[in-house]
């Protein structure tokens, strides 16, 4: 049994509830340069061999898309490091649908093996500025578990690594990679 406020099943009913419960914002801070996700396999098999990845809006989009036209604030930002692996640039050609959808997806681009001081080394989600959810990975970046945190000086600091971040990054479209050495 899982302990309250320990969801370890991302793709099930308690982890998708906190995506539907959402009453006026989200944010994701995404700090992996690899996730390790099995719903995602295939398509990145498919990607790295330079197949196309799936271009149709699923059910996740038209979640978005209700969120976003009932008023609701969406952002996700990725600290992604240059030059980009492999993954992320997959996640950035994933991210399309996302973005067209209505979520505000940024990224923070910082050379590889650097850091930005100011921001944490952490995945999280931030929902309606007040309930923190801690995501936790293991060495691979497969999904362990996402831990509540109700504790109000972390929902505060966590709120602030936000503000610093989205204030750091630009728009997807607006980015463009530096080029791989030769």
């Amino acid at each position: 049994m899982t302990a309250p406020g320990i969801i370890r099943a991302p793709a099930g009913p308690e982890f998708q509830r906190l995506f539907t419960e959402v009453r006026s914002s989200w944010f994701r801070l995404e700090t992996l340069q690899r996730y390790d996700a099995r719903y995602e396999r295939e398509d990145f098999a498919a990607f790295l061999r330079g197949d196309p990845i799936t271009t149709m809006p699923g059910p996740w989009q038209a979640m978005i898309r209700e969120h976003v036209d009932a008023g609701r604030n969406l952002a996700r930002l990725h600290v992604i490091e240059e030059p980009l692996t492999d993954y992320i640039r997959y996640e950035l050609a994933a991210y399309r649908l996302n973005s067209e959808a209505g979520e505000d997806i940024r990224l923070l681009p910082v050379p590889r093996g650097e850091w930005p001081e100011e921001l944490p080394r952490h995945d999280y989600w931030l929902f309606d500025d007040q309930r923190l959810w801690l995501m936790d990975y293991d060495q691979a970046g497969a999904f362990v578990e996402t831990r509540l945190v109700d504790d109000p000086i972390a929902i505060e600091q966590h709120r602030r690594w936000r503000d610093i971040a989205l204030a750091s990054s630009i728009r997807l479209s607006d980015y463009h990679p530096v080029p791989e050495p030769a």
